[in-house]
């Protein structure tokens, strides 16, 4: 499997505070399954953030990395960014102030509230023209009504991936996402080892159960490595 959001690094964002429970994450991480994991703290404009910089976020993921290995833990762990979105953001994208996936042309872009905020339809719609893909984080934080799964509607059919958070797999909002055909991934979101833990191997085998195999390869697997050009 392959986690393209997860909030592993120490001392950045709302994650771990320190070094060893990074490590512990990846010990979780690796034992659930998962082969790669994409680092990705919260942008510098977000209220988690309590520090950021592209140099900090690729040395504190090698870090971790470098430690993992000796451990034991065969799994990759690559540098980017949660980006929380604001109207200007593409600038940043551009400046290379801000950490794409894995070095790849994939932004994942959570919006600022627990809310549709319709202002992020038109940026991703012309980062899209720009050749990058957009993955929406834990869309299914922000159905609160009918008017909400509408404009998520447009805003997936606009070409945004949309990404639910492993734990909340067999929630209500998540169901209604892939009665809609609106589930393009699942990632952890973990922020430690205890407090929303990776549960990758568990939502793998949930969505594998109650949907089929194929549907959890594609989620955990075949979408991920193609999006960060693994494949």
């Amino acid at each position: 499997m392959i986690d393209i959001h997860c909030h592993l690094l120490y001392d950045v964002d709302d994650g771990p505070r320190t070094a060893d429970v990074s490590l512990a994450m990846a010990r979780q991480a690796y034992e659930a399954g998962v082969t790669t994991l994409v680092c990705t703290p919260h942008s510098p404009n977000s209220s988690a953030s309590r520090q950021y910089s592209p140099e900090l976020i690729r040395g504190r993921t090698a870090e971790i990395q470098a430690a993992a290995h000796e451990s034991g833990y065969d799994i990759t762990l690559l540098p980017g960014t949660e980006i929380n979105y604001y109207p200007t953001l593409q600038h940043d994208i551009e400046a290379q102030r801000v950490l794409t996936l894995a070095s790849s042309r994939t932004l994942l872009i959570e919006m600022p509230v627990f809310a549709v905020d319709m202002r992020y339809l038109a940026t991703a719609q012309t980062l899209i023209a720009d050749g990058y893909t957009v993955v929406l984080a834990h869309p299914e934080r922000y159905i609160y009504n009918q008017y909400d799964l509408e404009n998520l509607k447009r805003i997936h059919a606009a070409g945004v991936l949309f990404q639910v958070t492993a734990v909340a797999v067999d929630e209500e909002n998540s169901a209604i996402l892939f009665q809609h055909d609106m589930v393009d991934l699942v990632a952890s979101d973990a922020h430690s080892a205890t407090y929303r833990p990776t549960a990758m191997g568990w939502a793998y085998q949930y969505v594998a159960d109650t949907y089929d195999r194929a549907t959890a390869e594609r989620l955990f697997v075949q979408t991920p490595k193609r999006i960060l050009g693994l494949a």
